[in-house]
């Protein structure tokens, strides 16, 4: 299967790589349909991003459909059903998670930078870290994590009406 490969710093090619296997207990495997290529991915390129080892395959914002179930998986995840996959990792016992924020686990394992990514045909995830909406494209779920990245963003800086805002950047995030 085809895949984008990040080698090292300013290199990258079309590969092939090796098909996923079955998806295991408490997985299912995406026919990725959409991934948005972000910042974090350009760091990852141009080397700058310190938490990336190569070669890996760049990609956290992906819409899909589910190929395969494995064991374990509830019956609302089913073949042929349109996904969205929430990027991070966290282990539950950690610090950050045991006060409730899983988003700063310390061993955080974000598709793309730590793990391979979804600029690939086919991943595996666990089916507890996907999403669906009836209401959106496949190009629209792709968006979603960067969107809650920026609600995040206000959230914490509680911005109400009253205030006024200069946000700086013009990717996704700060559109």
């Amino acid at each position: 299967m085809k895949a984008l490969l990040i080698t090292e710093a300013g290199k990258s090619h079309i590969a092939e790589v090796p098909e996923p296997s079955a998806p295991g207990a408490g997985e299912v495997q995406l026919r990725v349909e959409r991934v948005v290529y972000c910042g974090s991915d350009l760091s990852t390129y141009r080397g700058l991003n310190p938490l990336v080892s190569y070669p890996r395959i760049p990609g956290h914002e992906v819409c899909g459909t589910i190929a395969a179930v494995g064991k374990g998986v509830p019956a609302e995840w089913a073949e042929g059903l349109q996904v969205l996959a929430l990027p991070y990792t966290s282990c539950g016992k950690c610090a950050a998670c045991r006060a409730g924020r899983p988003n700063a686990c310390q061993h955080n394992q974000t598709l793309g930078v730590q793990r391979d990514g979804a600029m690939t045909e086919r991943i595996n995830l666990p089916y507890e870290k996907l999403l669906t909406s009836p209401k959106l494209n496949a190009a629209e779920m792709a968006l979603v994590e960067p969107l809650t990245v920026g609600f995040h963003a206000v959230d914490r800086g509680a911005v109400t009406a009253d205030d006024t805002v200069a946000v700086y950047g013009c990717g996704a995030i700060g559109l």
